[in-house]
């Protein structure tokens, strides 16, 4: 049984309620499964760009040290997962700003997708973001993800630039400010 024990909010999504709770050190072995159950779904769908051995106990771990990690939950059963934190230099370079939150690793699985989940903690992120303080919500997404880029657009997302790490190219994006204070 996985119970949250800090919940920070709730979201609506398909005429479902949502609780959302912060993740705590004991969570380390869920938020693992729930990062390699959706990037191996990724690999077998033929989308490049998670992959399950990236997501060790370290990794995890230093996600726990350094963001803030938001579980969604369905009662008892994790529908979803993202984290926060307030710097991105890696991915932002010059254009990172400690006055933004940026988005990462946001998944729903498989039996709560097509439903608005991911729509709905995006925006739960960003007024999660706002009652911190923070000017806006950036996040970056694969510039291959043909499904997913026009998809944050619908929700208010703004292209911000284009960058590389690697040989993977990515898209910046931030939410545009008028969707922010709205959500």
């Amino acid at each position: 049984m996985n119970k949250i024990n800090k919940v920070t909010g709730s979201v609506q999504a398909g005429h479902m309620d949502f609780r959302i709770g912060q993740a705590e050190d004991k969570d380390a072995a869920l938020i693992r499964d729930l990062l390699v159950e959706t990037a191996t779904w990724m690999n077998a769908a033929g989308i490049e760009q998670w992959h399950p051995q990236q997501f060790t106990e370290e990794l995890i771990q230093s996600y726990l040290r350094e963001r803030e990690i938001f579980l969604c939950m369905d009662g008892d059963v994790p529908a979803g997962m993202f984290t926060l934190q307030s710097s991105d230099p890696d991915y932002w370079g010059e254009l990172n700003d400690e006055s933004f939150h940026y988005l990462h690793r946001l998944l729903v699985r498989a039996s709560y997708r097509g439903i608005g989940l991911s729509g709905a903690l995006i925006y739960w992120a960003a007024r999660y973001s706002r009652e911190q303080g923070k000017q806006g919500l950036r996040f970056d997404c694969w510039d291959q993800n043909r499904k997913l880029n026009p998809y944050y657009e619908s929700l208010g997302m703004v292209p911000q630039g284009k960058g590389t790490i690697g040989e993977r190219g990515y898209i910046l994006y931030q939410m545009a400010p008028d969707v922010y204070r709205s959500v």
